[in-house]
């Protein structure tokens, strides 16, 4: 792959999506969105939440009295509160303010979005002011979860029944769980056997494929000679021929015309195992 220097002026941070939610000073609820989101470990297979907020918005101000705050998981379907919390501060007059529920958290005193699917209650341990952004590390002192999302361990998380939005300057979501940690080692180990494999027979067989070859041309050779006398010779030696060419285009080694792997005639006709792509 070439790739070409540019200035570090371009936002391709892969962040997601999350609306915080606290409570303003009246006691009311706000919710506000924030992208600047990650992970640390806090020891013991723990985990700290690390957000970090910019200027001076009352959210920020919010975590930094109570050091308390739920950070709601976006998926593609509250897009529209996303952009609504996001807006709302700017144009309140112009801004139509969407349906949605409102709750408490389970174990701290956060309000938190009914439509959210994956919601953390965090308190602050520590805050890190860099230039006007704060970046607070926060225990996840619960995780409310969609009751229909099932997990086998801590890693068995299927983002794509999360949905969740991915921002890098603009809206994404996910495409498909590609696998395990693991999965793509074995996975290559396997192609790879599987290559050397189809080589070492197409190998043999272009062996067998030039040895019957040139039997054939002899015979073919012989019976010119001797096709008044014993045309049989003659007859199959070109058989032999012709049989050594059909027996190398059945049983050799292609490459796939789309993704260039190596596949075997045996899957002539077929689709290739490694794109898909229709064998011709």
């Amino acid at each position: 792959m070439k790739r070409r220097s540019v200035e570090p002026v371009y936002s391709m941070c892969v962040q997601p999506s999350f609306i915080i939610g606290t409570y303003n000073e009246d006691g009311t609820s706000n919710f506000a969105p924030i992208t600047w989101v990650s992970a640390t470990g806090a020891g013991s297979d723990k985990y700290m939440l690390v957000i970090s907020m910019f200027g001076s918005k009352r959210t920020k101000l919010n975590v930094i009295r109570d050091r308390k705050f739920s950070a709601n998981l976006v998926n593609t379907s509250m897009l529209p509160l996303m952009d609504y919390f996001g807006t709302k501060h700017k144009a309140e007059d112009d801004v139509t303010e969407p349906a949605y529920g409102e709750g408490v958290g389970e174990v701290l005193d956060v309000p938190t979005l009914d439509e959210s699917p994956w919601v953390y209650e965090c308190e602050v341990a520590e805050a890190v002011q860099t230039g006007e952004s704060t970046t607070f590390f926060c225990p996840i002192r619960n995780v409310q979860m969609d009751e229909n999302l099932i997990c086998e361990d801590t890693f068995d998380v299927d983002l794509t029944v999360l949905d969740p939005v991915i921002y890098s300057g603009r809206y994404h979501s996910l495409g498909k769980m590609l696998g395990k940690i693991g999965d793509f080692r074995m996975r290559s180990y396997e192609e790879t056997k599987d290559r050397k494999e189809i080589l070492s027979k197409f190998h043999r067989n272009v062996a067998i494929m030039y040895g019957v070859l040139a039997l054939g041309l002899l015979l073919s050779f012989i019976g010119g000679f001797m096709v008044l006398s014993n045309p049989a010779v003659l007859i199959a030696g070109v058989a032999l021929v012709f049989g050594s060419i059909l027996f190398g285009f059945f049983s050799g080694a292609v490459f796939c015309p789309l993704c260039g792997e190596i596949i075997s005639r045996q899957g002539f006709g077929e689709y290739c195992k490694h794109c898909g792509g229709k064998i011709f």
